[in-house]
């Protein structure tokens, strides 16, 4: 489908987009490190793409605040921010969040802003390993980057996360001093940093296998849903359906990202 085709289709969701129009703009809190080719910073990257186009479709107004991690999750639970950009499915979030459903209450991808990885970087010569199905760690302890789902998925199996760091670079820069043997971090950007920066080839290896893939949504505060659910499901299938459209899928290979399904 093309991105006007799909300006013509979404336009019949006009009620939603007239009703969207009277409503403030929403607060959205992203994480205030590079996650490339997904965000940067300073608010730039593939998702702001998105974002901007479901804008423009449903005649909506998004603000875009970047924070650490952390606490984007914890201004959200607050209610301080309408929603955040990127957040992983998880039973406890869903107490003071949502994100977009299938019928039968489990996350729904087809709505999801991105897929990602959770990639395994060892310290060259370190006694860390992963076969994508046993993962070895001195210690059982792991570095992820904090805030991350992945540190309580690695708990629940009995290891130790290290998550106080804050980017992939400083995670690969404890590798590479000696000081961990194994850490879990985010997609592409960590990939690039470990293959592509002086400080750290020849130091860390990606393993071959991704540690797990996950789906990352426009979370958005249970309160703000429950306010205007409308609104919210209207926005969630512009996400889905921007998505599918040759025009973004083409700055998503531009940009590198490949689809793990």
């Amino acid at each position: 489908m093309s991105y006007k085709s799909l300006c013509v289709l979404l336009a019949l969701l006009s009620g939603m987009a007239a009703h969207a129009a009277k409503a403030p703009p929403l607060r959205l809190c992203f994480e205030d490190v590079d996650q490339r080719p997904w965000s940067t910073p300073d608010g730039k990257g593939l998702n702001f793409e998105l974002l901007k186009r479901v804008e423009l479709l449903l005649n909506e107004q998004f603000i875009y605040s970047p924070k650490p991690w952390k606490r984007c999750l914890n201004e959200l639970k607050l209610g301080q921010v309408d929603a955040v950009v990127g957040a992983a499915d998880a039973i406890d979030r869903r107490a003071w969040s949502r994100i977009p459903q299938l019928p039968d209450g489990r996350e729904d991808p087809g709505r999801a802003l991105f897929e990602d990885a959770a990639l395994v970087f060892l310290r060259v010569g370190g006694n860390g390993s992963w076969d994508g199905q046993e993962l070895l760690a001195p210690g059982k302890v792991v570095i992820v980057q904090t805030g991350y789902l992945v540190a309580q998925q690695l708990r629940e199996k009995g290891y130790i996360p290290h998550d106080t760091v804050k980017s992939a670079a400083d995670a690969l820069r404890m590798l590479s001093k000696g000081s961990f043997d194994v850490a879990i971090l985010q997609g592409l950007e960590a990939s690039k940093l470990a293959h592509e920066d002086p400080r750290f080839k020849g130091k860390v290896q990606q393993a071959e296998l991704p540690y797990s893939t996950v789906n990352l949504y426009l979370m958005v505060g249970r309160g703000v849903y429950q306010r205007d659910p409308q609104r919210v499901e209207a926005i969630w299938q512009a996400i889905g359906s921007v998505r599918q459209t040759r025009d973004y899928r083409q700055i998503e290979e531009a940009a590198g990202v490949k689809h793990f399904h």
